[in-house]
Formats: structure tokens, sequence, C-alpha cells
């Protein structure tokens, strides 16, 4: 008995141009072999639709946000990107109001340092610590940040100019 799909081939290698050269035979295939030795080309079973037919297999492609988080986290960056997050997002957290008069320097050793415009923002800033934490730790998690240092305006001395003398002696009034 001969098999009309080996005979086509043949058939098609002869009269191509240029046959390409297999090097390895296909196994044969046996029918009276066991089902779990014969390829699977259909299951029974399958579910099907509404219609009957056959229902499309799923990709199982992840989702390219699945895959950036898994880099992340094989690479260690979760600290850094929060706190670029927090670097960049600095409006949202506080206000613009506030955020117009404060900015964060640095973050270092979950300490996040900020400076102010004049005391008036530190102070406000300082009794809004609590909520701005607790804002953090909602979208970021509970060990990014521990706390803000609130510093308020540099006091600049003058100690250049044609006004400016140099203290002469002992600045100390006893009498």
């Amino acid at each position: 008995m001969t098999d009309p799909i080996q005979e086509f081939f043949q058939r098609v290698r002869k009269n191509a141009k240029n046959p390409p050269e297999l090097t390895q035979k296909a196994p044969p295939m046996k029918l009276d072999a066991p089902a779990s030795s014969r390829p699977r080309s259909f299951q029974p079973g399958r579910p099907t639709g509404k219609d009957g037919r056959r229902q499309r297999r799923s990709l199982d492609i992840p989702s390219l946000g699945s895959q950036i988080r898994r880099e992340i986290g094989q690479r260690g960056w979760e600290h850094e990107l929060a706190h670029g997050w927090i670097m960049g997002n600095w409006e949202n957290l506080v206000g613009p109001k506030i955020a117009a008069h404060t900015k964060p320097e640095r973050i270092k050793d979950q300490i996040v340092y900020v400076s102010c415009d004049n005391s008036n923002w530190a102070t406000e800033l300082r009794y809004l610590q609590r909520q701005i934490l607790q804002k953090i730790a909602a979208r970021l998690g509970p060990d990014v940040i521990a706390e803000l240092r609130i510093q308020g305006p540099k006091q600049h001395r003058n100690y250049e100019g044609r006004l400016w003398v140099k203290p002469q002696g002992s600045t100390d009034t006893y009498g």
C-alpha cells in the first residue's frame, strides 16, 4: 500500500526547479498505535462557543505592564523608581499651593529632604507630614519613605561687601 501524500511530495520535488534538500525523513505514522503516541491534532471534548464552533486558542501572552514589573523586581529597581515618582509627583502629593513653595531636594536612606521658601511653609508642611507619609505608603509601600526632613530658608550672613566690618575682640557683654 502506497502513501498518497508521499507520492504527491515526490512528484512535486521531481517537477520543482529548486527542490529542498531534506536530510531527515519524517517518522512513519502508525495508525494502529495507541492514542498517547499519536500526534495530537484534535482533542475530543474541547469547549465550543454558542454557535458550536471550536473556541479560539488563547495566546497567553503576558501584558507589557506585568513584564516591566517583573524586570523591575528582578533588577531591584523598586526603590529608585519610587524615589523618582516622589520627585516627579510632588505637586500631587502635597497640592499645588504647597508645591509652589516647597521642593524635594533629595531622597537618602528613606528620608525625603524638603526645602521651603519661608518658615511659614515649612511649618505648614510639618503639620501635613503624617498625611504625606500616609499617601506615599499607600501608593508605593510602607518601607519606601520613613521620614520627611523639612528645612526652612537658609539665612545668608553678609560677610562681604563694603559695609561689613569684622568684629573686634570678644563678643560677650558682661557688663
